[in-house]
C-alpha cells in the first residue's frame, strides 16, 4: 500500500513543488509524533496543526479547501487541528480579472461583454475555487457572477491523486479515525462543487422548500449558467456579521431566524445548506436573512429526517422519556452497545450542557465518540458540523442556542415556485 502511495506521487510531474512541500511536512509530522509522549499529546497536536496550516497556506487552492473541510470535522481530527484550520476560513486571495476573463470568453465567446451593461472587475467575494463579481444585464437587473478560477480543476485532479497517495502513507499512523474515508468524502464533495451545474440544481432544490418569510434565496439566471459560471440575482444587503457588529441589539432576532430555518431544513425538509459560514449570510432592508452559496447541500432521506429529528430533540429533552442509546443505534451509530452510547451521551450532556451550552456539549460528545472509535453516520456528521458551526456563531453574540422545534416557534412559512 505504501509502495502504491509513493508510485502515485512519483508519477506526477505538474505542481511538483506542492508535493515536495507535502512530503516534507509529512516527514516532520512523523518525526514529531514519533518522539511524542502520551502526557504531551495536546502540545504535539498543536505543533502538528501549525505544520499542516503552513503547508495548506503555501500550497493554496484545494489544500486550503481541504483545511476548511477538516476544520468542521471534530469526528476526525483533535480539537487543536480544528482550531488551527479555522484560521484558513478566509485565506483565499483574489485573482486578477484578466485571468478570470478566460473563463467568460470560453463560455460565452469573445463578445461576452455585449450581454452586460457593466461588470465590476473587482471581486466582491473570493474562495479557494471561485470568485464572485457584480454585474448588470443588458436588459436590466443586477446579477452575481460566480466564476470558477482557471486551472483550478486541473490542479484539483493532480492534488486528488496526491491526497489519496498521502492517505495511504499516513492513515496507518492514525488508528482512531478513518482518514482515507474522510479524504474520499472531501474529494467527492469538491468534484461536485467544481461543476457549477450541480450548484445550480442545488439552488433550485433548496429554493423549492417552504422557507419562512424572513429567509430569502437568490434566483438563478438559468440561460447564463454553465459548468464554469453560476449567475444569480444580485442580493442587496450587508454581511450578517458586519450588520450584527453595528447593531448588536438585532442579534437575538436575526440569529433566531437563522437557527430556526436550519432546524427546519434538517428536521422537516431533509434538505439543508451545508456550509453555514458567516460570509454566506446577508441582511437586507426587509430584515430578511439571505442565504448564499449552495455548492454543498445536505440531503436526507425521509427515514433519516425522522431518526435524526428524534435523536436531536431527544438529546435536548423534547421527546420526553426516551432511551438515548437506542436512538443512537436507530440513527446508524455503530461500534458500541446502546448502553455504552447512552452512558457516553449522558456523561457528556449532563456534565457539559449546563456549563457550556448545547454546542460545546455536541462537540465534546463527538470527541468522545471518536476516542471510543464509534462509527458516526456520514449524514449525521454533516448535520452536527452545521449545528456546531451555527452554535459558535450564536455564542460569539451571546445568543442562546434555542433548540425549540420549528413548529413550536409558530414559524410562518411560504412556498416558492
Amino acid at each position: 500500500m505504501i509502495k502504491e502511495g509513493f508510485a502515485g506521487l512519483a508519477g506526477l510531474v505538474a505542481g511538483r513543488s506542492r508535493y515536495v512541500r507535502a512530503l516534507a511536512a509529512i516527514s516532520r509530522l512523523a518525526a514529531l509524533y514519533g518522539r511524542s509522549r502520551k502526557d504531551d499529546l495536546h502540545e504535539c497536536h498543536r505543533r502538528g496543526a501549525a505544520i499542516l496550516c503552513e503547508l495548506c497556506r503555501r500550497n493554496g487552492g484545494f489544500w486550503v479547501k481541504a483545511a476548511q473541510f477538516f476544520s468542521c470535522r471534530p469526528d476526525v481530527l483533535p480539537r487543536e487541528y480544528i482550531e488551527a484550520f479555522q484560521q484558513l476560513q478566509n485565506d483565499a486571495r483574489p485573482v486578477s480579472f484578466a485571468h478570470i476573463e478566460k473563463a467568460l470568453t470560453r463560455t460565452w465567446g469573445t463578445d461576452w461583454r455585449d450581454r452586460f451593461r457593466w461588470v465590476d472587475e473587482t471581486p466582491v467575494a473570493v474562495a479557494s475555487i471561485a470568485q464572485v463579481h457584480r454585474a448588470a444585464l443588458k436588459e436590466g437587473g443586477e446579477v452575481a457572477l460566480k466564476i470558477r478560477l482557471p486551472g483550478v480543476k486541473q490542479e484539483f485532479e493532480q492534488d486528488a491523486r496526491v491526497f489519496q497517495a498521502l492517505a495511504s502513507i499516513v492513515a496507518p499512523r492514525f488508528q482512531e479515525f478513518d482518514l482515507k474515508q474522510a479524504i474520499e468524502q472531501l474529494l467527492v464533495m469538491t468534484a461536485m462543487e467544481l461543476d457549477f451545474r450541480n450548484e445550480a440544481a442545488n439552488t433550485q432544490r433548496f429554493a423549492r422548500q417552504p422557507h419562512p418569510e424572513r429567509i430569502r434565496i437568490p434566483e438563478l439566471v438559468k440561460g447564463l449558467c454553465s459548468e464554469r459560471i453560476l449567475v444569480t440575482t444580485w442580493e442587496k444587503g450587508e454581511r450578517l456579521r458586519n450588520y450584527l457588529d453595528a447593531h448588536p441589539e438585532a442579534a437575538s432576532d436575526l440569529l433566531g431566524v437563522l437557527l430556526s430555518s436550519y432546524l427546519q431544513q434538517v428536521t422537516r425538509f431533509g434538505v439543508y445548506q451545508a456550509d453555514p459560514h458567516p460570509g454566506n449570510f446577508l441582511v437586507n432592508d426587509q430584515e430578511q436573512v439571505v442565504i448564499l452559496d449552495f455548492g454543498a447541500i445536505g440531503i436526507l432521506t425521509p427515514d433519516e429526517v425522522r431518526r435524526y429529528s428524534r435523536l436531536l430533540y431527544g438529546l435536548m429533552g423534547f421527546e420526553g422519556e426516551v432511551d438515548i442509546g437506542a436512538l443512537f443505534v436507530q440513527a446508524g451509530f455503530k461500534g458500541g452497545s446502546p448502553e455504552t452510547l447512552k452512558e457516553l451521551a449522558l456523561y457528556v450532556l449532563t456534565d457539559r450542557l449546563n456549563q457550556q451550552g448545547p454546542v460545546a456539549a455536541m462537540g465534546d460528545l463527538m470527541d468522545r465518540f471518536r476516542e471510543e472509535r464509534i462509527s458516526i453516520p456520514d449524514s449525521y456528521i454533516g448535520i452536527s458540523r452545521v449545528l456546531i458551526t451555527l452554535g459558535g456563531f450564536l455564542m460569539s453574540y451571546n445568543v442562546p442556542f434555542d433548540w425549540t422545534p420549528p413548529e413550536q416557534r409558530l414559524v410562518q412559512t411560504r412556498g416558492r415556485d
